[in-house]
């Protein structure tokens, strides 16, 4: 299992991309990373987050983190990407109890991290995922599903971030998708960049009840803000 969390944030980045949310994905105590990543950033993710890293080159890529929607319960993956090898980073994981359900789909919406914006009880998702798909994310992560736009952008995924804790969001959202946000996941939303001036959150970290690894580009007001609004200060 992971380490013993020292600190609630700190910048990062996977051999000087600081987009660290577009290569890592978190299933709960897990993180699937590509195979390149370097051995410090595995050491930040067990003593920030508490989660093990495992590194793989499932799908022959390494973006995870924007192919791959997840929560403690499954995974749903790219149909490019096969079953087993997924299953196989559990394995090899120090992981206890039930190990995650893995599910492939056929959707042409490939990037499903960046298509889903997930916690424990409900998916907000790109309103233009098929029918089936709706179905599947509804069984893999036992949640409820609702369509949805963050700041009139299709890919919520990849312009939030969130925990049990709270929320942030693109800078160009507005009041009633704050208010919306805020029913839905009984959270509150914050407005935040990361990366110095960038709206992609999702892509820029990521995140648990822990701790967050934020793009190294981060400023510290950016952190800060961060910090704060998922309540990961020490």
């Amino acid at each position: 299992m992971g380490g013993t969390v020292e600190m609630a944030i700190r910048m990062a980045d996977i051999n000087g991309n600081p987009y660290v949310g577009v290569f890592c994905r978190l299933i709960g105590s897990v993180a699937l990373c590509p195979m390149e990543t370097p051995d410090e950033f595995i050491l930040q993710m067990s003593e920030v987050m508490g989660v093990e890293a495992v590194r793989t080159a499932a799908g022959s890529t390494n973006l995870h983190g924007s192919l791959i929607a997840a929560n403690s319960r499954g995974l749903i993956i790219p149909y490019f990407y096969a079953r087993e090898d997924v299953k196989k980073c559990f394995g090899s994981s120090s992981l206890e109890g039930d190990e995650p359900r893995v599910e492939v789909s056929e959707d042409h919406h490939t990037a499903w991290g960046n298509n889903v914006l997930l916690s424990e009880k409900l998916a907000l998702v790109n309103p233009d995922l098929l029918a089936g798909s709706l179905k599947l994310i509804e069984d893999v992560f036992d949640v409820e599903v609702i369509k949805g736009t963050i700041a009139g952008i299709k890919t919520i995924g990849s312009i939030a971030v969130l925990n049990s804790k709270g929320m942030i969001i693109h800078p160009k959202a507005t009041s009633s998708d704050m208010d919306r946000l805020r029913e839905l996941f009984k959270v509150d939303p914050y407005i935040s960049t990361a990366n110095f001036g960038s709206p992609y959150l999702g892509a820029s970290m990521v995140a648990n009840d822990s701790g967050a690894l934020v793009g190294s580009r981060s400023s510290g007001v950016e952190l800060n803000r961060i910090e704060n609004s998922l309540d990961i200060v020490n």
